[in-house]
């Protein structure tokens, strides 16, 4: 089930299809921004989680936290997570995750760290991978 880029996904609608969509496989919920870990965790318990779902993708989803995958590792053949530009997941919570499932293949991505700015230093300082125009 392809829910990408649909705005106005919640956590609701995720329990919903917890409750009501016992055989999702492939679920994508990439830049819906406004699931939580609540609704993870409707997913992670749900009818669909211990059996049928093996794939789910939550590229950009801003609110989600560590505390998501803490909810999915009772997905036994979950195969596949992609967690591009999730910036409150960390890699500490992947490595849990990947204990507990440990042939689950993840894809994540962590932007660079901006360096701070120099104190006292008369120039500004700029993150390598920024281009000023």
């Amino acid at each position: 089930m392809d829910l990408e880029e649909c705005i106005q996904i919640t956590d609701a609608t995720l329990n919903y299809l917890a409750n009501f969509c016992p055989n999702i496989s492939a679920l994508t919920l990439s830049h819906c921004e406004l699931i939580t870990d609540e609704g993870i965790r409707h997913i992670g318990s749900g009818a669909c989680a211990t059996e049928q779902l093996r794939i789910l993708e939550l590229d950009n989803c801003p609110l989600i936290t560590d505390a998501s995958l803490e909810h999915l590792t009772g997905c036994q053949n979950l195969e596949r997570i992609e967690l591009y530009d999730c910036q409150l997941i960390t890699k500490a919570a992947i490595r849990r995750l990947r204990t507990r499932l440990p042939n689950i293949k993840v894809h994540a991505y962590f932007a660079p760290v901006t360096p701070p700015p120099a104190v006292g230093s008369g120039r500004q300082r700029y993150c390598k991978c920024c281009v000023i125009l």
